[in-house]
């Protein structure tokens, strides 16, 4: 091999490693080794009224899915998986209404029945000695796109470890889309939910497929949600269907909606789209005026009684559109996160955005500061407090998920009074005529020094992340350094 040739190989190679050293890698989750599939393991039972559709739902494909009558059963079983199973995971095409998940032994003995979790992609940890688990469909039916089986460990996406969504949240982002939430609002999560550790998730309007669903999952953890987000279902019409399929999203609906999850999540702020709907997209238009709307009904309790006798009312601190032109809110996107393994803002919305694989078209991109849709720009539309200068002023800190009520402080024990002692009756001893030796002076005691009390240690997801992005630094630091020295020896090499 001639000596050029091996020198562009070399060269080739170090290129490589200078750019893995600059995309440095997500944070870790878990410290668990990945869970082995064992979906080839299952075997499925069902009535032969569905033909192959057991090949189908063992198959990752999201744009098929096989829907049950009400009542219908499936039965699965693993008997020749090498390993004993941990968890069975189900992605579901629609959301499962009251369908029955009974699990039993070898024997036939039940060993749980629950009901399936309304969300859209299920994992269900399999008790001890399970042997075959049973759905049962509900008085709807049911709709399955997917079976999988896997062992102890991290589940594969879309399988997060997502907590609960919470029934009451710092901040809430309505995004019409799936991907509208990290094109505009994509530093909200990072800054505030990563970063700063206030609680709260995505809420999308519109489903537009089950795939588009998938992607929106993935997208929200890669911005670093870690609360369940929450889908509205309402239905996605084109543009170019808006005059004759608007009465699929009338905006009556769409403020009964958001007025609904509002008592029910019970966000503090809330943040959505353009009262101009950024590009002119006329659903972006009608989310942002009925989010404003719903945040003021929500509190009124004369609207809506079936939500107001299930979740009474609930005011809304603040809600803050993008581009919105008073009150001005301007988020920091540039500066390196330490929660985010020291990616900036806008470089987790980059990323995040790559998860939306079916909408990189080239007509859409994160736009940073300079942008004509700039992610980090904002403004409160609507407020029952002063707007301050960041998201969270002006409002009551009890009412934060970060606030910590002070140590309650011990009342003083009263001092018993001492009870009057009676006159001596003895003649008091005289006073001698001699002074008497005075006693030698003790040496004063010194106070010992007092000792400062230990700062706090840093948080350990901090250290961890710090360590991150200062090994990806050396990383880059270090392949930039050998990529300049060689090319330095190929320019010498070439004038000998």
């Amino acid at each position: 091999m001639k000596r050029s040739v091996r020198s562009r190989i070399v060269l080739f190679l170090f290129a490589i490693i200078l750019i893995l050293s600059y995309l440095p890698g997500t944070y870790a989750e878990s410290g668990e080794e990945p869970a082995n599939d064992l979906t080839r393991h299952l075997a499925v039972e069902q009535s032969g009224g569905h033909g192959n559709a057991h090949t189908r739902l063992l198959e990752n494909n999201l744009n098929e899915s096989e829907r049950y009558s009400p009542y219908e059963t499936i039965r699965l079983t693993w008997e020749n998986a090498p390993e004993a199973p941990a968890y069975l995971c189900i992605q579901w095409n629609e959301i499962p209404v009251n369908v029955l998940l009974r699990q039993t032994d070898a024997g036939g003995a039940l060993l749980s029945e629950v009901y399936a979790d309304p969300v859209y992609d299920a994992v269900i940890p399999l008790s001890k000695g399970t042997a075959a688990l049973t759905i049962a469909a509900g008085p709807k039916g049911m709709d399955l796109t997917r079976l999988a089986l896997f062992s102890e460990g991290t589940l594969p996406a879309p399988f997060y470890p997502w907590q609960d969504t919470p029934k009451g949240m710092d901040y809430l982002i309505v995004s019409t889309h799936p991907d509208d939430d990290v094109l505009f609002m994509g530093g909200v999560i990072p800054i505030y939910g990563m970063e700063r550790g206030y609680i709260g998730t995505v809420a999308y309007v519109t489903n537009p497929s089950r795939h588009r669903v998938n992607e929106a999952n993935k997208c929200a953890w890669e911005m670093g949600a870690r609360f369940r987000p929450i889908f509205l279902g309402l239905q996605d019409v084109r543009a170019d269907y808006k005059d004759t399929h608007s009465e699929r999203f009338l905006p009556e609906a769409v403020t009964l909606a958001l007025v609904r999850m509002l008592r029910e999540y019970r966000p503090l702020v809330v943040f959505s789209h353009d009262v101009n709907g950024e590009y002119g997209h006329w659903q972006h238009k009608i989310v942002s005026a009925a989010i404003r709307d719903a945040c003021r009904l929500c509190a009124d309790p004369t609207y809506d009684a079936l939500s107001y006798e299930e979740f009474g009312t609930w005011e809304v601190k603040k809600c803050y559109l993008h581009l919105y032109p008073d009150n001005p809110l301007v988020m920091d996107i540039g500066t390196p996160l330490a929660s985010m393994g020291g990616r900036t803002a806008i470089q987790v919305a980059e990323r995040a955005f790559l998860m939306h694989a079916s909408q990189q078209n080239g007509r859409h991109e994160v736009e940073g500061e300079n942008g004509r849709y700039a992610m980090n720009r904002f403004g409160m539309a609507y407020g029952t407090v002063d707007a301050g200068n960041d998201v969270f002023d002006n409002i009551d800190l009890t009412m934060l998920s970060s606030y910590t009520p002070p140590p309650a402080t011990p009342e003083p024990t009263p001092e018993p009074t001492p009870e009057p002692t009676q006159e001596p009756t003895a003649e008091p001893t005289p006073e001698p005529t001699e002074a008497p030796t005075p006693a030698p002076t003790e040496a004063p005691t010194v106070p010992p020094t007092a000792v400062p009390a230990a700062s706090p240690a840093p948080q350990a997801e901090t250290q961890k992340a710090l360590f991150s992005w200062l090994t990806a630094l050396v990383a880059f630091l270090t392949g930039a350094v050998m990529t300049a020295l060689l090319f330095i020896l190929l320019i010498l090499r070439r004038r000998r």
